[in-house]
């Protein structure tokens, strides 16, 4: 707040000049936050005995629709007047950054949740000669899977081989519409979050994803009144559409399943029965940092766990900062992510696996996406609904005709 404020004013007017500042805080909500950030970490190096210079983290809250920041900590000792790491802390934010490379590729055109991308071995040629070669996280390759299924389990190759293809600049100009200060380095580990942010900025990246597409730059500070009660200044929402707001649905729609299949999972022991939440861990190399991100129908919130002399702390963000994550977004209460669906789409369901298209009641593992209307998915063999069924027997009648 006081960052925002310097922008306009001297800091002794802001000190004696009799300034009344109205903030976008929620008492609450930051003591909330302060408490569960502690405790959670706490518990962390209990469980973990770990020893040396305390885990540190901090937490960001908003409210998406509005883009007001409600709750901000700077780490375990809130009362710290000095670095911020909520605003000051530029850490490498692992695969937070794969739902905007998702959407690049479903604003192509060329793709829908339903695609197959190829998750299996990359190799490629450095401008330094030297051969990238990443890997998923259990070591593991899975062959052929779709979208759906890729972003929810955070596959790393499946991810690299779908942005490569798209280009290294759309996922660049994903990522920077969406309110990031500076273009991220357009080189191939930028598929897999080497790209540094704050918690801040990673907040206002997700906003967008929050409410439909709609850059609206986060505040903290609604207004400044002077000490004899005249209007001095106002800081008014300013909203821009960045992305088409049906990938940006169908992406939303994806995080959710990272929440009931993915990464995110370990939260439906601490959230509410049928609270439905959208988000994204996020890992750096190594385990250095730990991030979770992912918001409701009424809050967004970011959450980065590590340490301060960039130690490896051991845990992927399911394992650290989901856990704060859980707990901060269960006490904060609110309503379900419950967008309804665009007019243009339409929900189908499909194989996890597989990506194809079943009828309800077929034998698989079905989960609900969305496409374009009239996109034409192929059917999973003996999972056609009674009307394919039938025209796809009738096909091969007619073909056996003609032999």
């Amino acid at each position: 707040m006081r960052r925002t404020l310097r922008r306009d004013y001297h800091e002794q007017d802001l000190t004696e000049a009799g300034l009344r500042i109205f903030t976008n805080l929620d008492p609450r909500a930051q003591e909330f936050a302060e408490q569960t950030l502690d405790r959670e970490l706490a518990r962390l190096e209990r469980t973990r005995k770990q020893k040396g210079a305390p885990l540190e983290g901090s937490v960001v809250v908003a409210a998406p629709q509005s883009a007001d920041v409600i709750a901000v900590v700077g780490g375990r000792d809130a009362g710290y007047d000095g670095f911020d790491r909520a605003l000051d802390a530029h850490r490498p934010i692992g695969s937070l950054v794969k739902p905007f490379i998702y959407l690049a590729a479903l604003e192509t055109g060329r793709y829908t949740p339903a695609s197959v991308v190829q998750d299996a071995p990359v190799s490629i040629k450095l401008p330094d000669g030297k051969d990238w070669r990443p890997e998923n996280f259990t070591h593991q390759t899975y062959g052929p899977v779709p979208l759906v299924r890729a972003l929810a389990e955070s596959l790393n190759l499946a991810t690299v081989n779908l942005g490569m293809d798209i280009g290294l600049d759309a996922v660049a100009r994903s990522i920077t519409r969406f309110g990031l200060a500076a273009e991220p380095q357009k080189v191939p580990a930028l598929l897999l979050g080497a790209l540094d942010a704050t918690p801040l900025e990673v907040a206002q990246l997700y906003v967008g994803l929050a409410n439909g597409g709609f850059r609206a730059d986060l505040r903290a500070v609604r207004g400044v009144i002077s000490a004899d009660g005249k209007p001095l200044k106002a800081f008014p929402v300013e909203v821009m559409p960045v992305a088409q707001p049906d990938a940006v649905y169908a992406v939303d729609r994806m995080l959710v399943e990272v929440m009931e299949r993915g990464t995110g999972t370990p939260a439906r022991a601490v959230l509410p029965a049928g609270f439905e939440v959208a988000g994204k861990s996020g890992t750096s190399s190594d385990l250095r940092d730990s991030w979770f991100a992912g918001f409701s129908g009424s809050n967004l919130a970011v959450v980065w766990i590590g340490y301060d002399d960039d130690r490896v702390t051991g845990l992927t963000g399911s394992q650290g900062a989901l856990a704060i994550w859980s707990h901060l977004m269960a006490g904060l209460g609110g309503v379900s992510w419950n967008s309804p669906v665009p007019e243009s789409l339409q929900e189908v369901s499909v194989d996890y696996p597989s990506g194809l298209r079943v009828r309800p009641g077929c034998p698989a593992d079905p989960v609900s996406i969305v496409v374009a209307l009239k996109t034409d998915l192929q059917w999973k063999p003996g999972c056609e609904s009674s009307e394919e069924g039938l025209l796809d027997r009738a096909g091969k009648w007619l073909r056996s005709l003609g032999h």
